[in-house]
């Protein structure tokens, strides 16, 4: 074969085996689909619980789609706020996982909050930090189905001037990143 004629089929097989490679990467992206609770407030700090459970969401479609990740996370509403109606809530939209959040008052001691659904250990904040000055959100990662914890944890930020949806949008930040950290850890296949 002369060059003329190796050079061009050299090319056309490279560009081919590089489309190959390049839908093959894509066809391995697996989605992970996780409901987003409305926010349940036991603080006596001022939220729209829709409101910061549409920021979780926003904030998760933000972050669902990373180049470096196999996992692509597709955020839910939802409109329960209670774990007992956002399991079958969930579970009909089409949930793997679902996530709830509770806006709490921090101390600086341990203490117990309560609401009209029951009562939470408050988040302890550690340092010289004022809890009047602070919001702090728990959440919880659930798998649908058995309602088994996938994680759990707690976001902090400061008030700033007295603006309770700024320093609880921040709060829902936090989350939001902890989440989909915790989302793409456990929907990745374990091997045995």
């Amino acid at each position: 074969m002369s060059y003329r004629l190796c050079f061009p089929l050299m090319l056309v097989i490279s560009c081919f085996g590089a489309g190959f490679t390049q839908t093959n990467s894509s066809a391995e992206k697996q989605t992970t689909r996780v409901g987003i609770a409305a926010t349940m407030n036991r603080s006596n700090r001022q939220i729209i619980p829709t409101w910061e459970r549409d920021q979780l969401v926003r904030e998760l479609q933000r972050l669902g789609k990373q180049r470096k990740s196999t996992i692509v996370i597709e955020a839910v509403s939802l409109e329960a706020t209670a774990r007992e109606d956002a399991i079958p809530e969930a579970e009909k939209k089409g949930c793997q996982y679902f996530v709830l959040t509770t806006l709490l008052n921090p101390s600086h001691g341990p203490g117990i909050s309560g609401g009209p659904d029951g009562s939470q250990r408050a988040p302890v904040l550690i340092g010289n930090v004022d809890p009047n000055q602070t919001m702090a959100m728990n959440f919880v990662i659930l798998e649908v189905g058995s309602a088994r914890t996938v994680a759990e944890g707690t976001a902090t930020a400061p008030v700033v001037d007295g603006n309770d949806v700024r320093a609880a949008d921040d709060t829902m930040r936090f989350v939001a990143h902890r989440v989909a950290s915790e989302l793409r850890s456990s929907s990745v296949p374990k091997i045995d």
